[in-house]
């Protein structure tokens, strides 16, 4: 039996955008809940909301997002590969680094370079540089070597296609880098006392929400990208358990 699924853009693009929204005002909801009422646990479900958390609803709805562009991206690689684009190659290096945000969000491995910070700190290779979240100045490093890696097949990319990406890289990256910078920044000048402070927790949700919208942005532009080139993708099974995609 083949079974066929057919998604709109419109389908894809409502999809995304509500589902993102749902998860943001969710964590907004939990954090208003714990302010007025003094509840923060609810038996532990209040913090199944919690965009800080490892595990919680939030940060796995944002790995399968993640997930799901570096499919997206592999698609189209497999696409251009097909068509022997020579910047093929680039569109399998966003789907590597895709699935290692998805695991980065989900493992936390930025804030591993705290303690690289420190140890360069202690050995005097380094000035201290931020008193809290030190990974930041390694997070624009980190950013700075991929844009320039990016930089020649931006350029050959359709304007529109361009704009968008850069556009959400820019929506991502305010939330990943800006509002995290704007946490450390708070701490350090005495804004709040502690990351358990009522306005601290909504710098997080701005955070966590420009992070989502940005991959939501991406994976919208990606899938035009895929209806441009009018890709099919049908898996079947075979009779001796093999899978066979084809595109």
């Amino acid at each position: 039996m083949d079974i066929s699924v057919t998604i709109s853009q419109k389908q894809f693009t409502v999809f995304q955008i509500v589902s993102s929204t749902i998860i943001i005002l969710l964590g907004l909801g939990a954090y208003l809940f714990e302010h007025f009422t003094g509840h923060a646990s609810l038996m532990g479900f209040l913090w199944l909301f919690n965009v800080e958390s490892e595990q919680s609803i939030p940060t796995y709805y944002s790995v399968i997002n993640l997930l799901l562009a570096s499919i997206l991206l592999i698609v189209v690689y497999f696409y251009e590969r097909n068509m022997q684009s020579k910047h093929s190659k680039y569109w399998l290096f966003l789907s590597l680094l895709f699935v290692f945000l998805s695991m980065d969000e989900s493992a936390s491995i930025h804030e591993k370079f705290q303690l690289v910070h420190n140890s360069l700190v202690t050995k005097g290779y380094i000035p201290p540089l931020l008193e809290s979240h030190q990974w930041l100045p390694f997070g624009v490093l980190f950013v700075v070597i991929i844009g320039f890696i990016m930089l020649p097949f931006l350029k050959k990319l359709p304007n529109r296609t361009r704009t968008l990406f850069l556009l959400s890289a820019f929506i991502f990256l305010a939330g990943a880098l800006g509002f995290e910078y704007l946490g450390s920044w708070m701490l350090s000048n005495d804004i709040v006392g502690d990351k358990s402070e009522f306005i601290y927790k909504i710098r997080r949700i701005f955070e966590e929400g420009f992070e989502i919208y940005g991959i939501v942005l991406f994976n919208i532009t990606l899938f035009h990208e895929l209806l441009l080139r009018s890709i099919n993708l049908n898996i079947s099974l075979n009779s001796d358990r093999s899978i066979d995609s084809k595109l």
